[in-house]
């Protein structure tokens, strides 16, 4: 995840009331990160891919991945940075489509 400038103390603080409003803890599964990001569980694997997200710690391929809330929520409130993910996630399916659509060679 590229940090982008640091939250001054008012974005901070919303942050924190958004946090602590929702209930939740200091990591986020895929599911819980999914539903506050507002994109599908499975969409998540393709923002990782392109590094629009990055887990906690350094977890193998096939371990389950975790996520700072405050950086989620922070995510969450940048427009610039949900158009960008959702630029991405779209382009991601329009290939996958276009690449079922073409016929084998033979």
């Amino acid at each position: 995840m590229k940090s982008g400038p640091p939250m001054d103390g008012d974005r901070f603080q919303e942050a924190l009331t958004a946090w602590a409003a929702r209930g939740l803890a200091g990591r986020l599964d895929v599911a819980a990160t999914a539903r506050l990001l507002g994109f599908a569980e499975h969409d998540i694997q393709i923002l990782l891919a392109c590094g629009k997200l990055q887990p906690l710690g350094d977890p193998a391929p096939n371990a389950p991945k975790w996520f700072a809330a405050i950086e989620v929520i922070q995510l969450a409130a940048d427009r610039d940075w949900l158009h960008k993910a959702t630029r991405e996630v779209s382009r991601y399916w329009r290939y996958k489509r276009q690449r079922r659509a073409k016929p084998a060679a033979i």
